[in-house]
């Protein structure tokens, strides 16, 4: 009989369900709001019901649930060490425990974006490549380091905090409450608040016109027949903070492929090429790493969730020249 995990990606704005065959096939992906601000008890709630309802609807036994987390999560105990703002009243959830009360079956947990990279590499653009770093640019700024086919935890499991590394000394807060994080400049919400911020200054800009203000109308904005230079000015600046944050990380770590994900990623090959013009500047590694987009959309997180509690598939790894 073919045995199916349940995954459940939870973030600041939705959290995803789906069940996983080990070959990664995705099925019944469902998608409820994570309604953060009703707070952390409210939310564990609303993913334990969710999670009994679709064990009630597998077509086949369940075996395990793997679940990935927005905030910084201790894989041992499955509990969340801290969330910021995104997620208020998440800090100290004890996840694992809570859902393995709930339904009975073994529960794994960690961090997102840890296991968005993981769904990459098994499944998606970087797959059979054993080093690499994928980072998610979303409500927030994720990141996972794959090292030797393993997701590199560190202890208590906050490794890879790559939206937290400074890129600007004593400049933007961040929702951790530090300041000049890569968060505070690269993730979706960071290029709003800029753009926002600068649009008084600004009048003629198209983007004074538009709203809902997101950073998709900022990036087609910017990327138009006729770009719009306050657009174009924001989506230059994002460029050149990522990689002033993947170059540390690049020196740090080496991997031969670096994977950008979650909605900025949207942009496309016109943004990558942004970053890897600057990457090859300042990167020790520069022309010997690969930069590329996620290929598996929303659906890493979920996917990589999943596959923490499932076998990973046997690869042949194709190194630089796959």
């Amino acid at each position: 009989m073919e045995t199916l995990a349940l995954g459940i990606d939870i973030g600041g704005t939705n959290t995803v369900f789906g069940y996983l065959t080990p070959d990664g096939h995705l099925t019944n992906r469902t998608v409820l709001p994570t309604l953060a601000r009703e707070g952390g008890e409210r939310l564990m709630g609303r993913i334990a019901e969710q999670a009994l309802a679709m064990l009630g609807a597998a077509p086949v036994p369940v075996a395990a649930i793997g679940v990935g987390s927005a905030g910084q999560i201790d894989p041992v105990t499955g509990t969340c060490l801290f969330a910021n703002a995104n997620l208020p009243g998440w800090t100290g959830m004890q996840i694992r425990a809570r859902l393995e009360q709930a339904t009975g079956l073994p529960v794994t947990v960690g961090n997102d974006a840890n296991v968005a990279a993981l769904a990459e590499q098994r499944f998606g653009a970087g797959r059979g490549v054993e080093n690499l770093v994928c980072i998610t640019l979303g409500t927030g700024v994720g990141g996972g380091i794959i090292s030797e086919g393993r997701i590199m935890t560190g202890h208590r499991g906050v490794a890879g905090e790559m939206g937290h590394i400074v890129v600007e000394a004593g400049g933007a807060p961040c929702p951790c409450g530090m300041q000049g994080c890569l968060e505070a400049y690269a993730s979706a919400t960071a290029i709003v608040r800029r753009a926002r911020a600068a649009l008084p200054h600004d009048p003629a800009s198209v983007l004074n016109h538009v709203e809902p203000l997101t950073a998709k109308v900022i990036f087609a904005a910017a990327g138009g027949a006729v770009p719009d230079p306050l657009a174009e000015r924001i989506v230059a600046e994002t460029a050149w903070y990522l990689a002033l944050g993947l170059a540390s990380i690049l020196n740090m770590v080496a991997p031969e492929l670096i994977l950008i994900g979650g909605g900025v990623s949207l942009a496309g090959e016109p943004f990558v090429d942004r970053v890897r013009a600057h990457l090859e500047t300042w990167a020790m590694t520069r022309g010997r790493v690969r930069l590329a987009l996620c290929s598996l959309g929303d659906d890493a997180g979920v996917i990589g969730a999943a596959a923490q509690v499932l076998p990973a598939p046997t690869l042949v790894c194709g190194g630089t020249d796959r």
